[in-house]
């Protein structure tokens, strides 16, 4: 067994704390699952996604708002169920006006991995439920400096790691161990359930490295604060299955994935300009068209229209080609 710990500082009381960790309902900071059960001690716990059971415990000790200990299991992958219940400990302690949450584990070195990976990212997502001050820090700028949009090289390793890593998703950590790593995965899904942030993050380096990867990075006074994921459809083979397409229908079609622009840099015409940089490219490549897939939910979040806004596809020219029960599919001639 490993142990090892993540531990954070908030703007909030123990007690605030301690309610949001031992809250019923929908978990945005842990996973997106749904809690249901008593935090009490010799009570069951459990969190499932979609009405599956993702995650049990058994609550060995429960100290109000100081200490939570748990015996878990995660059940959302084969091979994570398979392993032995694992100790999960969350400390709260009082802190200058704050809480240090403190969240701990033991267990074996594949659920430590997982741990070790997105526990501070489940930290992160704790701090924004409980602390206005996150929230601050994340708002959006009232004006920004010039864009400037470059392909992601290998030369830009560095960049691409410093914006996953420290800009990206900070008002949604629930998706911090994607790495954009979706648009590529050939894994199945309970395979993909599986991967770790370090995972997703160590396969996109080589990824960009070996050349693999059709991306933009967004620069705004030198720094990276916007990514676009394109490229030949064929080749995107997460978009490929996510979505259902039929290589046979996208001989020379390019996809534009996905947009991760950083949170203060939004509504600032970000997006589209990588937008306009990957149809230039796709072009230039010959490709005699592009096609993206804009989310049919009225949702106004920024995770909702992860794939770009229907409206900014409208402005650039693009036209509806089909539907499906979760994406208009819009295409522009090129």
């Amino acid at each position: 067994m490993t142990k090892k710990k993540h531990e954070l500082h908030v703007n909030a009381s123990p007690h605030v704390v301690w309610q949001e960790i031992t809250k019923q309902g929908r978990n945005n900071w842990y996973f997106l699952l749904d809690v249901d059960g008593t935090f009490a001690t010799g009570e069951r716990v459990v969190w499932k996604a979609g009405g599956e059971v993702a995650e049990e415990a058994d609550v060995v000790e429960a100290d109000p708002p100081r200490r939570l200990e748990l015996r878990t299991r995660l059940l959302f992958a084969p091979n994570l169920s398979a392993l032995p219940p694992h100790r999960l400990v969350w400390e709260v302690m009082p802190d200058d006006g704050g809480s240090v949450v403190t969240l701990s584990w033991e267990a074996t070195p594949q659920a430590s991995n997982l741990y070790e990976s997105e526990g501070e990212g489940i930290l992160r997502g704790l701090r924004l439920a409980v602390d206005p001050s996150a929230w601050a820090e994340l708002a959006r700028l009232p004006e920004i400096g010039e864009v400037e949009v470059r392909d992601v090289t290998p030369e830009r390793v560095a960049d691409y790691l410093d914006f996953f890593d420290h800009r990206a998703f900070r008002d949604f950590p629930a998706w911090q161990s994607c790495y954009c790593m979706e648009t590529h995965r050939d894994h199945t899904d309970e395979e993909w359930s599986a991967r770790t942030g370090a995972d997703n993050r160590g396969d996109m380096q080589a990824m960009i490295r070996d050349g693999r990867v059709t991306a933009l990075l967004a620069y705004v006074d030198g720094k990276p604060v916007g990514w676009c994921n394109y490229g030949e459809t064929t080749r995107l083979s997460g978009v490929m299955m996510k979505l259902k397409l039929d290589a046979a229908e996208h001989s020379g079609v390019g996809s534009i994935a996905c947009f991760v622009i950083a949170a203060p840099y939004r509504g600032h015409g970000v997006a589209t300009k990588l937008l306009d940089a990957a149809v230039e490219r796709l072009k230039a490549r010959g490709m005699r068209s592009v096609e993206a897939y804009p989310r049919r939910q009225e949702d106004s979040s920024a995770q909702a229209h992860y794939r770009g806004s229907l409206r900014m596809y409208e402005r650039a020219g693009f036209e509806p080609y089909r539907e499906t029960e979760r994406y208009f599919v819009v295409r522009k001639t090129l």
